[in-house]
């Protein structure tokens, strides 16, 4: 089936889904990003052949209808999905709860695809590995044979912990829940409770917990050379401590790694994902899953 697509977006993910959907044949304009070849969509000109299609960025629809581009904030328009033919899809990363009422009195299915579980898993691979390759060389050691910790053992801890095992890394998991310790357990790594008092100092640390987890008093005693977060924010560092001589040197929080090191295969994923819900259509996606918690990256655990 042809399709009339919109690409809203701003970093290289973005450009790369509009080569792979014109690769599948179907009309694509841009809003917010320049693309060789593409004609950009002009919001403001509501003539004519609009799309069946829309694709916010990564980081999500405000309320207002405002979105992050590469030309600075746009927003989304009721005029728009006025125009859009009923059974439309309307995605991003995340929407405000506004967008998917508004979409749903017009017929027009919405996706989340930042909580969609398969995006969640699928993108999980190219975060754990740029995780890793900013994690090497910051002890001034290599990773095998040394102890690295990581903050929780959601969909990215299990992949950061796995592809860590395979480097020979000493993998110690820190997570809340005794399910998922002993889950980790299970699958062959030590696995201690979060706020256990007597912890050893190990490497590095990879959090992934959207929670102030990382403290002064546990940066004393684990002191780590290194500390990744990876969480969506404001990370997991506790309020205070940015830019203290405690973490100054040795904390980096990284978002939207996928798009900085895999952007083809983050538009991959996007696409790999929005195509579920045109195959299976309205049933299985006309009931949005509204436990995103809109603002900032959304606080979705990984």
């Amino acid at each position: 089936m042809h399709h009339h697509v919109v690409v809203a977006g701003g970093d290289a993910r973005d450009v790369w889904l509009c080569r792979i959907l014109l690769d599948k044949g179907y009309t694509v304009n841009t809003w917010g990003i320049q693309v060789n070849g593409l004609h950009p969509f002009d919001p403001n000109t509501l003539n004519g052949d609009l799309p069946d299609i829309f694709i916010g960025p990564m980081t999500g629809i405000a309320e207002d209808g405002a979105f992050e581009t590469e030309d600075g904030i746009q927003y989304l328009t009721t005029s728009l999905l006025d125009g859009m033919p009923q059974g439309s899809l309307l995605a991003a990363g995340l929407l405000a709860p506004r967008w998917i009422d508004e979409a749903s009195r017009r017929g027009i299915r919405t996706v989340q695809y930042r909580t969609e579980s398969s995006f969640m898993w699928l993108n999980a691979v190219p975060t754990a590995e740029g995780a890793i390759k900013a994690a090497l060389g910051e002890s001034g050691r290599t990773l095998a044979g040394r102890p690295v910790a990581i903050l929780g053992f959601g969909r990215v801890g299990t992949v950061l912990a796995h592809k860590l095992a395979g480097l020979g890394t000493q993998v110690l998991i820190f997570e809340r829940q005794a399910e998922k310790r002993a889950m980790a357990e299970a699958l062959g790594y030590t696995a201690k409770p979060l706020n256990r008092s007597d912890q050893e100092p190990f490497d590095g640390c990879f959090n992934t917990i959207p929670a102030p987890v990382i403290d002064a008093q546990w940066l004393r005693t684990t002191s780590p050379a290194w500390v990744i977060d990876l969480a969506s924010h404001p990370g997991g560092l506790a309020p205070g401590l940015k830019g203290t001589p405690l973490v100054e040197g040795r904390y980096r929080h990284i978002l939207g790694i996928p798009g900085m090191v895999a952007p083809i295969r983050a538009a991959e994923i996007i696409w790999d994902t929005l195509a579920l819900a045109l195959e299976e259509g309205e049933e299985s996606y006309g009931t949005i899953k509204r436990r995103a918690n809109w603002g900032g990256n959304g606080g979705i655990p990984l």
